[in-house]
């Protein structure tokens, strides 16, 4: 199987020139790009990402701001590419669940990837956004027991996001026999990919992960290397040195 990999992005970081063109960049290699809605509570993300989501919403964009940069990216890349929306339960409690999933298909989002929500708590999003057809990202962590493997497994659209370690993005990989355990259980299971993220952000940490899964995500260190210099460069080097290994 060839390996699904995806980028993580906070919508409109730096500013809405320099998102959009790093998403485009990104794309010509990653198989999907996850975009982070800035959100002020973002109980899963580091500090490099918080910092981001926190800049975005003091320089005041809004909601609509960020969707049109979506119909921007999405009117540039290829039909095969994914995009993929993260954020949290309350942002979308507060437009409403059907009326969030409206908006994400009316501007070709493939799905949702909201990492307060545990699955066993999901019916009530996958019900609606399965019907709007919307993908809910489901994720498999270290405490995932097997029977949640299994039935997450069987449930699963688009792909499984697998956390490489215990704790919040940002960290360095490491990856544990427990996990290791957790994703070849998943990918025995699944007829989708089976994803690692948290950790990855380098041509070794990208070798490592496909060693177990399917494929990888790297979030942090792109974030990273837009704050490196005003004009990408560093980014899009990171990208090119990616389509040159993989």
């Amino acid at each position: 199987m060839k390996s699904y990999n995806g980028a993580y992005l906070v919508a409109d970081y730096p500013d809405r020139e320099r998102f959009i063109s790093a998403a485009l960049k990104s794309l010509e290699f990653f198989d999907f790009l996850e975009i982070g809605i800035p959100f002020s509570d973002p109980v899963s993300d580091g500090t490099v990402i918080a910092k981001a989501a926190y800049d975005v919403i003091e320089s005041g964009v809004k909601f609509n701001d960020i969707m049109k940069s979506i119909d921007e990216i999405k009117s540039k890349i290829p039909a095969d590419r994914k995009l993929y929306v993260m954020t949290y339960a309350n942002h979308i409690y507060h437009r409403g669940i059907q009326n969030f999933g409206k908006i994400m298909n009316d501007h070709g989002i493939s799905g949702m990837i909201i990492p307060d929500i545990p699955f066993i708590e999901s019916r009530r999003f996958t019900d609606i956004f399965e019907q709007q057809g919307l993908e809910f990202i489901y994720f498999i962590t270290p405490e995932s027991k097997p029977e949640q493997i299994k039935q997450i497994a069987q449930s699963a659209k688009g792909f499984i996001y697998s956390v490489s370690m215990r704790g919040i993005t940002g960290s360095s990989m490491n990856l544990k026999a427990d996990i290791k355990t957790a994703v070849a259980d998943a990918k025995t299971q699944t007829k989708v990919p089976v994803v690692l993220g948290f950790g990855i952000r380098d041509v070794e940490s990208c070798k490592n992960a496909l060693e177990t899964a399917d494929g990888f995500i790297i979030g942090t260190r792109m974030i990273e290397l837009l704050n490196e210099d005003a004009d990408n460069s560093s980014f899009n080097k990171f990208v090119e040195e990616l389509k040159a290994k993989f």
